[in-house]
């Protein structure tokens, strides 16, 4: 028969085919390939080579392959001048052939019958994208190994290596070994396709522009059957990551056919031992409701009345660039490029939504992190990894090769990033990122002052809450003014949740109800859209007022449910009647708080406790209206009279003009202790009277009171000047008080709690009686609009009545500041919450006087 081409090996040039080569081994290749034959070897040259006569089936009815190829005109006669019955016989088939002009004996087609191989693709890349997508014929001419074919196209005449899409098998190594089962991979492949009519889809290509040692093109056998399939089933072998990439079918077929093989222990697993999962499975799929997003992989569900924290498999929140420090996690969440976008893109679209969960495995505690269950997450039908990463707001993590802790639809997840990557999306758009510049106002008082008039005449503005600490304190993220807050639940006093330990304070634990009022807020705003009306402002810089979920005011909600009580600072609010009807409610429903409330009336000490009789003073002292002007702590306040209001007006104004037409020179005032001056306000950058306290010598900082409100700052001495002798002769606006017969907390939580709530009362008109002097300062009683601050303070068990020998003159008021505190230690208020610890073994406990 004629000869084929044969193709460069080494430094041997190709050679071209004999007319007719390739039509005569395609009539041989159609008529056996696939075939039952039988043969007899009539004699073997030197070569080692065996001649013999091949029959199609066997017996009678067996066709002589020889025969057919002469009489068909696909082969000649060798050996003619050997003179014998079976040559003659062939030569007369010959020449029968030559006579009707078939097959090679066709002299008119002989140059045509001539291919033009390609047997290097110069550009691979170029040919792919010609062919991709379409489905192409080929003839398997040899098989490599397992996983890769040498095919002829069809009719192009292209030799291509083909390497099969997303597995790899068992190879034979350069010394003439081999790994295991390389052989059977082999054969599976060499008796299903070898020398066959295929089908394939070209899916890559591995080899560049003129790169000659590197033609390997990545495909799928289509027709007859899809040999990468049986192949993964029967262990011979295994998925790879870097092509599963580019396969144009199901993935997922793939990798249920190789757990289908390691199953078995076919193979290639034959000493597989899968990893060890810690759920149970009847655990490992669950649906419940997200509540929180920890980041952009992380989040929490719950389930039932269990939260379950659970990462997101197979994905990678984005990340600082190495060596960048960003700080504490919630600065990282506004620092890191796209963590903020990636974060907001999760809580969006489930927080608060049913979601159904399937566990993929279990990362076990490794340098100091926790144990964490990584599983993939859907909303509806939507893979929640998927739609994350085909958004540039995540990446694909990077597994080993035979790890089989990944996410169920890992395949699905890298073709989502190509996508991503290809469109230029988040991460990986090459850009800018986008900048998030955040201001914290958290413990930072001056500047929650400078925004409240801000947030004050908005009235509700939108808000997302980031995090809750306890039922009444709230982290919130203002998007209108690009701000971070602590936010305070106005009108309300709320248990506390239990606090772990944190920068060496020890952990305390949970007031009755407080860990279930914690849970309570969570479940209703955590990462929710709220509204918030701003009220006041704390002194650590903390906003109170009221908070809105779905048009519900948390505070109500929070006392209807027996959750909080009705703080009485909520009287001046206008929600007082919406807080007292739900605190009516949740006490005759007995709710929480409230389980064991029965109505007390407060007893009366014995007359001689309470009597009139007892005041050695008859006339009732002078009762005057002061406004608050500074309040240092509970019980330490900074008042103005209100008579004084306007004189102090007409001289602040006078004092101002003087400056304006006589500017102060520099250097015209040398700062010393108890010196009278003028000194400039930081927050409204005004001109005040000022009495010098302290010099700083080593700068040109100076202490100053501030005389007409109270207040105190350190100043620089170009912020001060001489104060002209016509204002020095009026005395200082302000007055120092002191509430009377009572005792501060020493604990800096309860002494925070009780300025808050004087704060508060004290934003109003305040009645002042002035009941002695310690010193130089008024011991005095406090009204805000009929309530005494005094009396309140006791009554909410924030302070404590110091007891007075002498009760001559006092003795109603006394009495009722004692009342007062007994029934705040009999409902166990706030520092009561445990008990009296005021009784004779209070040191043992930590508590003196």
């Amino acid at each position: 028969a004629p000869k084929l081409g044969r193709r460069p090996i080494g430094n041997e040039e190709a050679t071209i085919d004999e007319s007719y080569a390739w039509e005569s081994r395609e009539y041989l290749r159609k008529l056996l390939v696939g075939k039952e034959v039988s043969f007899i070897v009539e004699h073997t040259i030197p070569s080692g080579r065996e001649c013999a006569l091949v029959y199609i089936g066997t017996g009678e009815n067996s066709v002589c392959v020889n025969e057919l190829m002469v009489k068909d005109g696909w082969a000649l006669v060798r050996n003619q001048n050997k003179q014998n019955e079976e040559i003659a016989k062939y030569g007369m088939w010959m020449v029968e052939a030559q006579t009707s002009g078939i097959g090679i004996h066709n002299e008119e087609g002989k140059a045509a019958a001539i291919r033009n191989v390609k047997w290097i693709i110069e550009d691979p890349r170029m040919l792919f994208d010609e062919l991709k997508g379409k489905p192409l014929k080929a003839v398997v001419e040899s098989v490599r190994d397992g996983g890769t074919l040498r095919l002829m196209l069809i009719p192009s005449m292209n030799y291509i290596t083909l390497m099969l899409t997303g597995i790899r098998c068992p190879s034979f190594k350069p010394d003439g070994g081999s790994e295991d089962h390389a052989d059977e991979a082999k054969y599976a492949v060499e008796t299903r396709l070898l020398n066959k009519d295929i089908e394939i889809l070209l899916e890559g290509t591995s080899g560049g522009s003129g790169n000659a040692k590197n033609q390997n093109f990545v495909g799928t056998v289509v027709t007859p059957g899809n040999i990468s399939l049986f192949l993964l089933k029967e262990g011979l072998a295994k998925c790879v990551d870097w092509s599963m990439k580019l396969l144009s079918g199901d993935p997922e077929s793939y990798r249920a056919a190789t757990r289908q093989a390691k199953a078995a222990r076919k193979r290639l697993w034959k000493n597989f031992e899968g990893p060890v999962c810690t759920i149970p499975k009847d655990q490992k799929e669950f649906s419940g409701r997200v509540t929180e997003i920890v980041n952009g992989e992380v989040l929490v569900i719950k389930v039932g009345g269990v939260y379950k924290r659970i990462t997101m498999s197979s994905i990678r929140q984005p990340r600082p660039a190495e060596g960048v420090d960003v700080g504490p996690p919630s600065r990282a969440l506004y620092e890191v490029p796209y963590l903020f976008e990636a974060r907001e893109f999760l809580r969006k679209r489930l927080i608060g939504k049913k979601v159904n969960a399937s566990v993929d495995y279990v990362r076990p505690a490794a340098n100091g992190y926790p144990e964490r269950v990584c599983a993939s997450v859907f909303l509806g039908n939507q893979n929640i990894q998927e739609a994350i990463v085909s958004k540039g707001l995540a990446t694909v993590a990077w597994h080993k090769q035979d790890d089989d802790e990944r996410a169920a639809n890992y395949d699905a997840l890298v073709l989502a990033q190509e996508k991503a990557k290809k469109n230029k999306v988040g991460v990986h758009n090459g850009g800018e990122p986008p900048i998030h510049k955040v201001a914290d106002l958290a413990g930072n008082a001056a500047k929650s002052k400078q925004f409240l008039p801000f947030l004050q005449r908005i009235g509700r503005l939108h808000a997302n809450v980031e995090f809750v600490a306890s039922g009444s304190r709230i982290r919130v993220y203002i998007p209108r003014d690009t701000c971070l807050a602590t936010f305070l639940l106005s009108g309300i006093s709320c248990p506390r949740a239990a606090r772990p330990a944190i920068k060496g304070q020890p952990a305390t634990p949970a007031d009755p109800f407080g860990d279930e009022a914690l849970e309570f807020v969570k479940d209703q705003i955590m990462q929710r859209e709220v509204e918030i009306e701003v009220e006041s402002c704390d002194k650590a810089g903390n906003f109170i007022g009221y908070l809105f979920a779905d048009d519900k005011n948390m505070s109500v909600e929070l006392v209807k449910e027996g959750l909080a009580k009705m703080h009485f600072t909520a009287e001046r609010g206008k929600y007082f009647d919406h807080l007292s009807r739900a605190e009516a409610d949740a006490k005759a429903a007995r709710k929480k708080v409230w389980k064991d409330y029965v109505e007390t009336v407060v007893e009366k000490e014995e007359a001689t406790e309470i009597s009139d009789s007892n005041i050695s003073e008859p006339s009732a002292p002078q009762l005057k209206e002061v406004v608050a002007t500074h309040i240092e702590d509970c019980s330490k306040i900074w008042v103005q009279h209100c008579a004084d209001g306007p004189a102090l007006i007409s001289l602040m104004n006078q004092m101002r003009a003087d400056l304006i037409s006589n500017p102060p020179l520099a250097g015209s005032f040398t700062p010393r202790n108890g010196a009278l001056c003028v000194a400039i306000f930081s927050e409204d950058n005004n001109w005040y009277r000022a009495k010098v306290l302290k010099v700083h010598k080593d700068s040109d900082r100076v202490d100053v009171l501030f005389i007409d409100y109270g207040n105190q700052a350190t100043v620089s001495t170009s912020n001060t000047a001489p104060l002209s002798p016509q204002f020095t002769s009026v005395p200082g606006a302000a007055s120092e008080c002191q509430l009377a017969f009572i005792v501060p907390p020493e604990d800096e939580d309860w002494r925070e709690d009780s300025l808050r709530e004087v704060q508060m009362l004290a934003q109003a008109k305040l009645v002042m009686t002035v009941l002695g002097k310690a010193g130089s300062i008024d011991l005095v009683s406090l009204s805000s609009n009929g309530t005494d601050i005094a009396t309140h303070l006791l009554s909410n068990g924030l302070v404590e009545y110091e007891k007075q020998r002498n009760r001559n003159k006092y003795g109603t008021l006394m009495s009722a500041y004692e009342a007062a505190m007994t029934d705040a230690r009999k409902n166990r208020r706030n520092r009561f919450r445990y008990g009296d610890f005021t009784q004779d073994d209070a040191k043992e406990f930590g508590y003196s006087k």
